[in-house]
């Protein structure tokens, strides 16, 4: 796996990581081309149209179809499903750029999400709640998963960005926000504990062809949409080259599982293997 050195010179340096690390986000500089966010967002368009390269050996229930109206659309694993898709989510300078933040020789591909907010719905049918991506992984062995979020137009305040909560991959007690599909921020607001301070949500502001990171432990959600078109993003969550499957059960004793626990092979051990390379393939190596 190699960088054009015109790639290469677009990864972060040094004080950017220290800012990735201190904060738990960064805003990269332009990583895509108008050409590749024309062909993956020709792959969004065949993918709500039913078009499919290779289909999922599991129904997801938690996947938007039509029969749930106009409403935040949130679907996985497309890259497994759609080729054009799988090109944006296999872009090597994105996934370099993630390995360096996070100080992985190594990442691989933990799941994707292809999520839809149309315009002008209200807060409680488009609000996207204060949560953590690590809560939802609680069979991750790594607290150091990264997630690209990678829009397919320009975003703005009108056009409901992402919002994180600075410096929070810090703060203790994150491992529990589930709450992505709660729409009242105030009220997730009164359950998140925080070393004192103010409340002051940071919006990630960008222009097609940046890319986003944050760290599974930063806490992030995002308003309604008040534009006058829908917000596209694809969301690209990514291993470090520690992370493995651990057991793991609730506070009533009941094992917990990722989709992934399905979806991969299993290791010799019997459990989930999130190194499968069908399922989970390797985005960067800096060790070849």
């Amino acid at each position: 796996m190699r960088l054009a050195d015109a790639q290469a010179a677009l990864l972060p340096n040094e004080e950017d990581v220290q800012f990735y690390q201190e904060h738990g986000w960064w805003i990269s500089p332009p990583l895509l081309t108008a050409e590749e966010i024309d062909d993956a967002r020709f792959g969004v368009e065949r993918y709500y149209s039913g078009e499919r390269d290779a289909h999922l050996l599991v129904e997801l229930g938690t996947d938007w179809n039509e029969s749930r109206g106009n409403t935040l659309r949130q679907n996985d694993y497309v890259s497994l499903q759609v080729e054009e898709l799988r090109r944006l989510v296999h872009h090597p300078l994105i996934a370099a750029t993630a390995a360096t933040l996070a100080r992985t020789p190594t990442v691989r591909l933990f799941h994707d999400q292809l999520i839809y907010k149309p315009p002008q719905l209200a807060a409680e049918q488009s609000n996207v709640g204060w949560h953590t991506d690590i809560a939802y992984w609680k069979t991750c062995s790594s607290r150091e998963l990264i997630t690209a979020w990678i829009a397919f137009q320009d975003i703005d305040e009108d056009l409901a960005p992402m919002q994180v909560l600075d410096g929070s991959h810090r703060w203790a007690g994150n491992d529990q926000l589930e709450y992505f599909h709660e729409t009242d921020h105030r009220e997730i607001e009164k359950r998140i504990s925080r070393p004192g301070g103010s409340f002051e949500p940071v919006s990630l502001l960008m222009r097609r062809g940046q890319v986003s990171f944050h760290h599974c432990r930063t806490i992030h959600g995002s308003r309604r949409n008040v534009a006058d078109r829908p917000r596209i993003a694809l969301a690209v969550h990514m291993q470090d080259h520690t992370n493995r499957y651990v057991p793991n059960t609730d506070e009533k004793g009941n094992r917990l599982s990722h989709v992934n626990d399905v979806l991969c092979r299993l290791d010799e051990a019997g459990n989930p293997d999130y190194s499968d390379p069908e399922i989970c393939p390797v985005l960067w190596d800096g060790e070849q």
